[in-house]
């Protein structure tokens, strides 16, 4: 249901994996926090220059520390220790390696040991508990599994990687061996297509905290020839302020309200599950009610009454600031590094004129297809919804004296969501250009029915033989006190073409000595196409992530197909309930997709929801392509 980045960095450890009691995190390992409203962009870390490790690779070497709240990634670059999240570049067919090294309990052996001397990682097994089943979706088999663990471990995705899942294995343990390292061997496919990716760490858990404090930075595929030069390259990376600032004082304590939903999940009783189209799913009763507790729901369903962390912009403060040469064509890599917080993104003159966003690439993906030229093509668009963990690179050219702001704007987040406000994020100020180094390039407005997206979208129209359907249900909880098992959420990602789908977490089961998960939730064929409807069957948005592919979203919030690797999910909408009024009906939304396995390597990997809160407590499935 909601995600508070004070409330979560309070848990405590569990059956799994649980902190020393007497855990101390080490003082200042994550440098000063430094309160200032300029944006002070990531060092660059350019993998072709990065030092030769023992097996006579280019090896970056990132340990995890937290610090309090915060978590940092601390790396040695040009002789200086540093602590900001680097911008990692890499070249399409490079190899390199990246290291991570768990410090968070304490200093870990593999952080200083040679590459060679590192022993493979194994998958972090999850904890044997028992199972719970509760009254579900359409009627349907909740298979409960409750498991609380220590933010302890760690390990890394990089997000958008197109390669092998084997080479960014997110299942891996760095716990898993005594050095308390990975070493993860890499190869950007020279498929790649050239933008902003982000790299996090994805330890099942752990993401959410870990990424809410600040494990999360940019990765960045260069193109063969640069259409700009480096200087007019901005790398903006949104995160949550920390020490963590909740942006509503006046929102109620919901207590009570909890306690009333989770009660009335446990007095639910058996019955048949009903008969449903998996692509036309029915009204189904809302999981938390309009008014408990003394607390009183948004009667539109639009508006939660949490409140939300407020953001930085590359660590400053929110409204942050920044100068560009007037005149002069700036590339804007702007990344959505929260855990739990879609947003909805306008730019405004000073006088309050909405200015076009002109987004040359969305999740790396040039939006014109040229992987040549990247930024040949762009897409016009007024407003840009940024889940967490996706990226838009848009190109600026402003006139002399001006100033833009970019800021979050309301929207419809779902009465189980965030209370939404508007924030101004950054503020930027055109300067006269010292230089014409940078200079401007040509870009051109798309059609966008002639993107590659449009295009793909038109083959499987004519085709609908190739292609294959799944209904994919995003569904959530919260479960009463059970004997020894505490109130607790519960947040399911399903594949219900299936009819006789039970709802369950991500609990991956190995066989020994394997290093993915022998139980997938869906199998695809390499080759296949495959349309899926992303049905949301709750009053709370998602965020729809699949590993190792992009994706063509086929009606998105730009009102036209894009690609994507990260999709929003919103909300269904609400409608009477004359059986029980404070519980009305959803009608679920559906956001319907295209996943091309064509070129997709063979291999087990993930689906998830990207707000990290609700994949952290289950919302993840396993697929495998064969």
């Amino acid at each position: 249901m909601w995600f508070v980045p004070v409330l979560v960095l309070a848990w405590t450890g569990g059956p799994a994996l649980r902190a020393p009691a007497a855990t101390q995190y080490a003082r200042n390992a994550c440098g000063p926090s430094v309160a200032s409203h300029d944006v002070q962009e990531p060092p660059d870390v350019e993998m072709w220059n990065a030092p030769l490790n023992a097996a006579g690779e280019h090896e970056l070497i990132l340990a995890v520390h937290r610090d309090g709240d915060r978590f940092c990634f601390r790396y040695t670059w040009d002789g200086v220790v540093r602590t900001v999240a680097p911008t990692i570049r890499v070249r399409r067919g490079e190899h390199f390696a990246i290291r991570i090294a768990n410090d968070i309990v304490g200093p870990s052996a593999g952080e200083s040991a040679a590459s060679t001397a590192l022993p493979p990682c194994k998958p972090m097994s999850m904890p044997a508990v028992p199972m719970q089943h509760w009254v579900g979706y359409l009627n349907h088999i909740i298979d409960d599994r409750y498991v609380h663990m220590h933010a302890v471990d760690t390990n890394l995705h990089l997000h958008g990687f197109e390669g092998p899942a084997s080479m960014e294995n997110v299942f891996l343990s760095t716990l898993s061996t005594p050095m308390h390292a990975c070493e993860y061997d890499v190869t950007v496919p020279r498929t790649q297509p050239p933008g902003t990716y982000i790299y996090h760490t994805h330890s099942h858990g752990s993401s959410d905290v870990e990424v809410a404090g600040g494990l999360d930075g940019a990765w960045i595929v260069e193109p063969d020839a640069p259409q700009l030069a480096r200087s007019a390259e901005h790398v903006l990376v949104l995160r949550y302020r920390v020490p963590f600032v909740l942006d509503n004082p006046f929102a109620p304590n919901e207590d009570a309200y909890v306690r009333a939903s989770a009660a009335h999940e446990g007095s639910l009783r058996p019955a048949s599950p009903i008969a449903y189209d998996p692509f036309n799913p029915p009204p189904w009763p809302v999981t938390y009610p309009m008014r408990a507790g003394g607390v009183a729901m948004d009667p539109t369903g639009c508006n939660g009454v949490v409140s939300e962390s407020l953001v930085s912009v590359d660590g400053a403060d929110a409204p942050a600031s920044m100068t560009v040469p007037a005149g002069q064509t700036q590339l804007l890599r702007l990344v959505n590094g929260t855990s739990d917080s879609p947003k909805l993104l306008v730019l405004r003159d000073a006088a309050g004129n909405v200015q076009g966003l002109h987004v040359v690439g969305l999740d790396g993906v040039p939006v014109s297809g040229d992987v040549e030229h990247p930024l040949s093509g762009y897409l016009a668009l007024k407003e840009l919804m940024l889940s967490p963990m996706s990226r838009a690179d848009i190109v600026l050219t402003m006139p002399p004296g001006a100033t833009y702001t970019l800021s979050g704007e309301p929207y419809c987040e779902g009465k189980d969501a965030f209370f939404q406000m508007h924030h101004d994020l950054l503020r930027i100020h055109a300067a006269a250009a010292t230089s014409s180094v940078a200079g401007t390039i040509d870009s051109a407005q798309l059609d966008p029915s002639n993107t590659p997206a449009a295009r793909l979208v038109a083959f499987a129209r004519t085709h609908p033989s190739l292609i294959h359907r799944r209904a994919i249900t995003f569904t959530e909880y919260l479960f009463p006190k059970r004997g020894r098992v505490p109130m607790h959420y519960g947040f399911y990602i399903t594949d219900t073409t299936n009819t006789n789908f039970h709802e369950h977490p991500f609990w991956p089961i190995y066989r020994d000595g394997a290093t993915v998960p022998s139980t997938p939730d869906i199998v695809v064929q390499q080759g296949a196409i495959e349309e899926w409807d992303l049905v949301n069957a709750t009053m709370e948005t998602h965020a729809f992530h699949i590993h190792q592919m992009a994706f063509v979203q086929e009606h998105s919030y730009t009102g036209v197909p894009v690609t994507v690797d990260t999709v929003f999910v919103p909300i269904g909408s609400l409608l009477p309930n004359r059986e029980n009024p404070n519980y009305p009906l959803v009608k679920p939304s559906i956001t319907r997709i295209l996943l091309d396995f064509r070129h997709v390597p063979k291999g087990e990997f993930v689906f998830h929801c990207h707000m990290l809160f609700h994949e952290d407590h289950g919302m993840m499935g396993i697929i495998r392509v064969e």
